[in-house]
């Protein structure tokens, strides 16, 4: 009999934003096809003015059950949803202990039809905090695996004692790299993680024959935050304009549009391509779907990294799964793959440095050979792979 897994993710591919956390839903997919029944609990939070909340209070009254609904989470596993509305001027601790209940009142709901065996929380802020809640109330166990960049400082200091008691207090702790795994030790918290890599699933992403005659062809997949250090990756085309005689095109895919993918725009990014004097070189993509993504990269000649920490580096092996060699900074997650036969690191904003070896590529100065590239990324995280290691990792008499 599978082992029933409830999956509790920080985020989760909706139908505001299919795209947000798609490797949770596709990690949560492969499992529930091999060897687990997987089923997903996510809470929406809205945050409301007095007005609106008071007529949502009004009209919830008359509701006799709390109910989960399937229609705001993309499906497949089953991924359950439910309303959390807030009085926006609420603070934030309040928040979170209403939060808390009605997770209660969600699993309590779910377990009518179908209870877990084990918990699982997709980052420790805040799906760990609701994890450990939800098994200190219904003696499930839980495990968290860390996906975020683990800087706590930034939170309230509540919640920071709390983000620490619960990775302490996990069954397990999974980390998507030794960079995030060194990250959470540092902050002096007793625990022990295990390496947890992110799957990346070869059969969506292939090698395919380019063609000759296309230009030299850069890509990078970004969003708009200093921890992406886009500046840097326009101050290395500027670099490599020079020396390459111009002869090459740079596609740049991403946005800020977090929560409505509809807002996605480049704006932000053909300001810089202006700034240093490529915008001409540069084609913007604001969105796309996976497998326009997996076309854009099977068509680059390599896949550029500029960030100043990756906790993993989703993106990076997904173009190594079509044989892409990769120039990335020394950023932490993505270190974990590349080596000499697969890539080029590089120290963090060392702009000329990657346009030296981009013009080295170009110039077959250095030659990689695509099917090593894409075989080193299967063996470390493809499908077979990531299910034996998610198997060890739920294992908890293995701890």
């Amino acid at each position: 009999m599978n082992k029933k897994i409830l999956i509790i993710p920080s985020w989760y591919p909706n139908n505001q934003n299919v795209l947000i956390g798609s490797f949770f839903k596709e990690q949560a997919l492969l499992l529930n096809k091999n060897g687990f029944e997987v089923k997903v609990l996510f809470g929406n939070e809205k945050h409301l003015n007095l007005i609106n909340y008071l007529k949502i209070v009004l009209k919830n009254s008359f509701k006799k059950k709390d109910k989960l609904n399937t229609n705001y989470l993309i499906q497949e596993p089953d991924a359950y949803a439910f309303n959390i509305y807030h009085y926006k001027k609420w603070p934030s601790k309040l928040k979170l202990k209403k939060n808390k209940k009605k997770y209660q009142k969600a699993l309590k709901t779910l377990s009518k039809k179908w209870k877990p065996e084990l918990i699982h929380a997709q980052c420790s802020a805040n799906a760990g905090i609701y994890s450990a809640n939800l098994s200190a109330t219904f003696s499930i166990p839980y495990v968290i695996i860390e996906h975020q960049k683990f800087l706590i400082h930034h939170l309230k200091r509540y919640l920071q004692k709390e983000v620490m008691q619960v990775i302490k207090n996990a069954h397990k702790v999974g980390a998507v790299s030794y960079h995030q795994k060194r990250c959470i030790l540092m902050h002096d918290i007793d625990c022990n993680p295990k390496i947890v890599w992110n799957l990346v699933d070869e059969t969506k992403f292939q090698i395919k024959e380019q063609n000759p005659s296309l230009k030299f062809t850069i890509t990078t997949i970004t969003y708009p935050h200093l921890i992406k250090d886009s500046e840097t990756f326009f101050k290395s085309l500027k670099v490599f304009n020079t020396l390459s005689n111009g002869n090459f095109e740079a596609v740049i895919i991403g946005n800020d549009a977090f929560n409505d993918i509809e807002k996605a725009n480049s704006s932000i990014f053909k300001a810089l391509a202006k700034k240093y004097g490529i915008l001409d070189k540069c084609i913007f993509y604001p969105k796309l779907s996976r497998k326009e993504i997996n076309k854009q990269l099977q068509q680059c000649n390599v896949f550029v990294s500029t960030s100043i920490a990756e906790t993993y580096g989703v993106a990076v092996r997904e173009a190594m799964l079509c044989g892409k060699p990769v120039i990335a900074t020394k950023s932490g997650g993505v270190e974990d793959s590349i080596v000499k036969e697969t890539g080029i690191i590089v120290n963090i904003k060392d702009y000329k440095a990657i346009a030296e070896n981009l013009n080295k590529i170009k110039n077959k100065a250095i030659i990689f050979a695509p099917q090593t590239i894409r075989n080193h990324i299967i063996k470390q995280s493809g499908t077979k792979a990531f299910i034996k290691t998610m198997m060890d990792f739920y294992n908890l008499k293995d701890n």
